[in-house]
């Protein structure tokens, strides 16, 4: 059996994630309550990132098994990745009673109540993690960017400016690359990045390629690369696009997704919800779940940020951030879709399986806020499972949309994004599947264009309170205090600005972008 075990983790190691599944389930079949096959079994999932399909497969383990350790805070981690922050909260707590020696332990606490506003455990345990991992000024934390990523977020949440500038300016003066750091310093005070911080960002780009795979190479690159874009941005335009250029090309020679996947998606979607043998089971779905749920839906940096800024100002609701919940469910339920099979049950239950994740969250608030933009693909699953729900779509012009995307520095969270062709593919997607769901009568859906929500912010906020029945009138005065839980949480912070409108960036890549977007949108007609 060790023989075994060492072939499978091997094979791990070396990123042959669907080998090392055959003969784990080959071995299985011969043992199927093997704890330490179940648990191989478990992380090869989770190391695909397969979130859902990792926490069966733990919760198998935990079964076996309730007092291991690794099974609890795996289960504790996993759980905040699909952002049901109560069970998170709960299996950390196991993990913590078992071992209370162990860093990691308390960075799932700090991540769970930072996302639910509890920004004084937050501080507690990240600190205290941060103890654990040697301390805040050893050289030994900077192997923990997401702790020392979750330690800045929420000294910045909680409005503490002088530590939060002290400890990003503390960490980059170490001369290590923090490129998330670097972002979130600069974007809080420009003058905050010395002459040395950028020294030390051409110093690697000078030596890198002497030590790290491709892969890293490419990735460590194109993040120096956006970082460089942004501190030159007002500094020299051709210098800053260069280098936004540099870095989504990077990018794009490391990512390794199909961009007609989501085209795929939008038309299985369209299709289920014409599927007969849905519409004949279409009383199962509940009707009175959904009141007081604002969604706010759209392509990304469209606006919905600055648009869940204006909403958090209203008494009695709450903001939840991103939930992905309705993205993880309904892929999996699409894809079963796609293989002859419909997952009713899980379909009808979707609704109130929301409404459970979100409580610890809501704390009995009447609205709440989710602000995931590209729950525009999965409108008709919230809208048949939460049939109260409202929806405030943002709609930008394209190409300022498309400019605004390509200056992000995403990777794996929005994958298309790294070139102009990829934005022109998924915002014909975007324009087609919003233009279907309006269609429909009784689509409580509200328009919201960007231009007007920079010009006129009063108006629009008297439409969305009025549109969702939300007492009372936006506050101008409390929407600086608002904390993003994405790329603009600093953006939001700041006065609404019109600068952002007729962008004149990368004008050499504007009539292609703008051919690419009208051929999609020929596709769509046609198709």
């Amino acid at each position: 059996m060790n023989l075994v075990m060492s072939k499978i983790i091997n094979l791990m190691r070396e990123q042959k994630y669907n080998s090392a599944e055959l003969e784990i389930k080959h071995q299985l079949k011969k043992n199927p309550l093997s704890f330490s096959l179940n648990k191989t079994h478990a992380v090869n999932l989770l190391w695909q990132e397969k979130y859902n399909l990792a926490i069966e497969s733990f919760n198998k383990c935990y079964q076996i098994n309730p007092n291991d350790y690794d099974v609890n805070i795996n289960l504790a981690l996993l759980f905040n990745k699909v952002q049901d922050y109560k069970t998170s909260i709960e299996f950390s707590e196991k993990a913590l009673a078992i071992d209370p020696s162990k860093p990691e332990v308390y960075h799932n606490l700090a991540e769970s109540y930072f996302y639910i506003n509890n920004l004084k455990l937050a501080e507690e345990y990240i600190l205290k993690s941060i103890e654990l991992r040697g301390g805040i000024d050893t050289m030994e934390i900077f192997n923990f960017k997401d702790t020392l990523n979750i330690y800045t977020d929420v000294l910045f949440s909680k409005g503490d400016e002088d530590q939060f500038k002290s400890v990003c300016t503390s960490l980059l003066n170490k001369g290590v690359f923090l490129g998330d750091i670097f972002r979130k310093l600069f974007r809080f005070d420009k003058n905050a990045i010395s002459k040395d911080h950028l020294k030390y960002l051409d110093d690697i780009l000078i030596s890198i390629d002497d030590h790290k795979n491709l892969t890293e190479r490419n990735i460590t690159k194109a993040n120096i690369y956006s970082c460089l874009a942004e501190y030159n941005q007002k500094l020299d335009k051709k210098l800053s696009g260069k280098y936004y250029v540099l870095s989504n090309k990077l990018i794009s020679e490391v990512q390794r997704y199909s961009l007609y996947d989501r085209q795929v998606f939008a038309k299985n979607a369209i299709e289920f919800f014409e599927n007969p043998e849905l519409e004949k089971e279409s009383h199962n779905f509940p009707s009175d779940l959904g009141e007081g749920l604002i969604f706010i839906i759209g392509m990304p940096r469209s606006g919905t940020s600055l648009t869940e800024s204006i909403i958090s100002t209203a008494e009695n609701c709450v903001v939840g951030g991103e939930k992905v919940f309705f993205a993880s469910q309904c892929s999996s339920i699409m894809q079963q879709y796609v293989n002859g099979d419909i997952d009713f049950e899980n379909l009808f239950q979707l609704g109130q399986r929301y409404l459970d994740i979100i409580d610890i969250q809501r704390q009995g608030k009447k609205f709440y806020v989710d602000k995931l933009p590209q729950n525009y693909l999965y409108y008709k699953f919230i809208k048949k499972s939460l049939p109260h729900a409202k929806f405030i779509h943002v709609h930008r012009d394209p190409w300022d949309n498309a400019i605004s995307l390509f200056k992000q520095y995403y990777v794996k969270e929005i994958t298309y994004s790294s070139s102009f062709f990829g934005i022109s593919l998924e915002y014909a997607n975007y324009e087609h599947l919003m233009n279907k769901w309006k269609s429909e009568e009784n689509h409580r859906i509200l328009d919201i264009d960007y231009k007007d929500l920079v010009t006129n912010t009063d108006v629009v906020a008297n439409e969305i309170w009025s549109f969702c029945n939300i007492p009372g009138k936006y506050n101008k005065s409390k929407r600086p205090n608002h904390f993003s839980q994405t790329a603009s949480k600093h953006q939001v912070r700041q006065e609404i600005y019109t600068t952002s409108l007729e962008k004149k960036e990368f004008a050499e890549f504007k009539d292609e972008f703008l051919e690419n977007l009208n051929n999609q949108r020929s596709y769509w007609e046609n198709s």
